[in-house]
């Protein structure tokens, strides 16, 4: 995986920091994201790493807590059962059940192992941590590339959301951490002629059971709020803190889906695709984009959208706000190009993850922890 942000060059170095048989490589000082960890003397093997992983487990989550996130790059993973071996050496506790928006296909041979995304190539995902719209939260998200990008684009880009939390303006801050975030999702039963494209999946594949006692009973569990609609609808309604502690460091942490569950995510996030990389096309489907959410909140309103957020309260979260939120995101990201092999290792309660607008082939796969309840500030 190159590193293609600015100021960020692969210089190749091979700088030993009491972490064994590997080459560590800090690129833009000590808390570089992300660290880079590579083969040395050849030790690049699925069972060398999957001994060094075990064997290095407190080292990993040190170097976690002073980057945020560790890649890992030069080692032979090529299939997605390798990749789940390596990580249970790690992190045995891993996780299979899916709550989130995106949808995902199970990597066959494996229980842990999914595709990152399924949604359209040509379309950005804006910068998140993983299922942070929800009460619990996992503490670790990990991300393998079994084949690498064929043209242009496809970064799982990095953020340091404690950085964002650091660089708001006060004013717009100090509104997300007295309100917090109302989240709205809706899960489709039977597709409508008119709805919102963004309704990525069906309650069915989301709770993997048509049996609307079970879905009940868990979504009560969880604390969250329900209601079924016309064509078998379901909507489902939660409020979170915008603010999280780290569990370890207790700093401060942007934590929320409020950029991503925004109704003007896709036109935004498409135009700074544009100012980035200068591509026609991102500025084309920007404008597109705004003439479909206009035709969406004229017809079915905000609260009938795919997915949408508020803020705590239920007032509205003004552009303005959410789009400097996007700003001081953008300027943090790191933008890095996978190449095959390569995975990463990533505190999902501090760096965010998206993924860039590409054409052509790439296939990423993606795992993640047992989430952990919040405690909110």
């Amino acid at each position: 995986l190159l590193n293609t942000a600015p100021g960020l060059v692969n210089s190749g170095a091979c700088g030993m920091m009491s972490a064994g048989d590997v080459c560590v490589v800090s690129e833009d000082g000590p808390e570089s994201l992300p660290l880079i960890v590579r083969p040395k003397d050849g030790n690049s093997s699925v069972e060398f790493i999957k001994r060094w992983v075990s064997d290095n487990k407190d080292w990993i989550d040190e170097k976690l807590l002073e980057h945020g996130a560790i890649l890992f790059e030069g080692f032979e993973v090529n299939e997605g059962v390798d990749i789940e071996e390596i990580l249970l050496q790690y992190w045995p506790d891993l996780c299979e059940q899916y709550r989130g928006v995106s949808p995902r296909k199970r990597i066959p041979g494996t229980k842990y192992v999914f595709s990152a995304s399924e949604i359209a190539p040509s379309f950005p995902i804006p910068q998140h941590l993983e299922l942070s719209f929800l009460p619990a939260t996992p503490r670790r998200i990990f991300f393998c590339c079994l084949e690498a990008p064929t043209s242009s684009g496809g970064e799982t880009c990095l953020c340091d959301f404690k950085k964002v939390y650091d660089q708001l303006d006060p004013g717009v801050r100090s509104q997300f951490e007295e309100k917090g975030v109302m989240y709205i999702r809706n899960y489709f039963g039977k597709k409508k002629l008119l709805s919102d494209p963004i309704m990525l999946k069906g309650w069915q594949d989301v709770f993997e059971t048509s049996d609307k006692s079970f879905i009940e009973d868990e979504l009560r569990r969880e604390g969250l709020d329900f209601k079924w609609k016309k064509n078998d609808g379901l909507q489902i309604t939660n409020r979170e803190k915008a603010v999280q502690p780290h569990p370890v460091t207790g700093e401060k942490v942007w934590f929320n889906h409020a950029q991503v569950f925004h109704w003007n995510m896709i036109p935004e996030e498409l135009y700074r695709v544009y100012k980035r990389l200068g591509r026609f096309r991102d500025l084309l489907l920007s404008w597109a984009s705004w003439l479909l959410v206009w035709f969406l909140l004229t017809f079915l309103g905000e609260s009938s959208l795919g997915f949408c957020a508020f803020y705590g309260d239920g007032s509205r979260i003004p552009p303005a706000h959410i789009n400097h939120v996007r700003d001081v995101t953008w300027k943090n990201t790191v933008f890095n190009r996978w190449k095959k092999g390569d995975f990463v290792i990533i505190d999902n309660w501090r760096v965010s993850h998206g993924r860039q607008p590409f054409t052509g082939k790439r296939k990423i796969v993606v795992s993640w922890s047992q989430p952990v309840q919040k405690t909110g500030i």
